[in-house]
């Protein structure tokens, strides 16, 4: 989260530790390290919270989720069979399934907000609570956990299934997004 990398900095130009600013803040010292670490996210309170600790104005106009999401198409694989389409338009994700196959298939709902959308594609991340995941994520170089930027990079690969997306512009196919120990079977 870029707010959480400003906050971060703004607390090692003031040549504060981590458990100064959790102290102010009323929060465990944990909690911050895992919040810089990107383990966690925080919400709004928290974060502003820490702004404030540091004398810090969270200046930013709320980011609507449709500019991030506006346009998205993802195409859900099972290896090189396409089993559904997803197209996002402003907060909405309209689905549409060429199978009905249900070990095949990870949308159950034709239409859907993008805040179910980011929840199932979540189930294609490894757990926020992972006890790997700052470094999951800086291997991947993304600052926090994004179930979105997440699938993204990863295409939503696991390890004991043939599920998969691409998204607008790629053009990959299950060959060059499989495990090698899948790839044949």
């Amino acid at each position: 989260m870029e707010f959480v990398a400003e906050i971060s900095k703004k607390r090692k130009q003031l040549k504060m530790s981590q458990r100064e600013l959790a102290e102010r803040c009323n929060l465990p010292q944990s909690t911050v390290g895992r919040i810089e670490a990107g383990i966690v996210s925080p919400n709004m309170s928290t974060l502003q919270k820490l702004a404030s600790a540091l004398g810090m104005q969270l200046n930013f106009a709320p980011q609507q989720p449709q500019n991030r999401w506006e346009g998205l198409e993802i195409l859900c694989f099972w290896r090189d069979e396409l089993v559904s389409y997803v197209t996002v338009k402003g907060n909405k994700a309209k689905v549409q399934r060429f199978t009905s196959h249900p070990v095949k298939q990870i949308f159950r709902d034709t239409e859907m907000d993008v805040f179910k959308l980011s929840n199932i594609l979540e189930t294609r991340c490894w757990q926020r609570d992972c006890r790997n995941i700052g470094n999951y994520l800086k291997k991947l170089e993304i600052p926090y956990y994004d179930p979105l930027a997440i699938v993204k990079k990863t295409h939503g690969v696991s390890y004991n299934d043939f599920l998969w997306f691409r998204f607008n512009g790629e053009s990959l196919t299950w060959e060059d997004v499989a495990p090698r120990r899948l790839r044949n079977v």
